[in-house]
């Protein structure tokens, strides 16, 4: 039986690289992505001088994580629209 794609510790190690390169794109490209990541810094900041509890940490971890993908999401249907009709729709905003 083969290796699947992506299974060899080279491949491995390429799958992190290019989903680290999809954050960065993600980052740069979308300016509420560097609101969000300035709202993640000082949501844990504020945690951790707070002093939360587990459950609080889990809670803010989920919704962070949550609001971070959909945010991806958003980004890579942004994109797909783009490839698949570069003519400007007011729908595909």
């Amino acid at each position: 039986m083969g290796q699947t794609p992506g299974s060899s510790p080279g491949g491995r190690l390429r799958s992190f690289g290019y989903a680290f390169s999809g954050i960065r794109t993600l980052i740069i490209s979308q300016p509420n992505a560097r609101i969000h990541a300035a709202a993640t810094i000082v949501v844990f900041t504020g945690a951790f001088l707070f002093g939360l509890s587990r459950i609080e940490w889990c809670i803010i971890i989920l919704t962070i994580a949550a609001v971070w993908t959909a945010e991806a999401l958003n980004t890579a249907l942004e994109y797909l629209a783009d490839a698949a009709s570069p003519e400007f729709h007011p729908l595909v905003k």
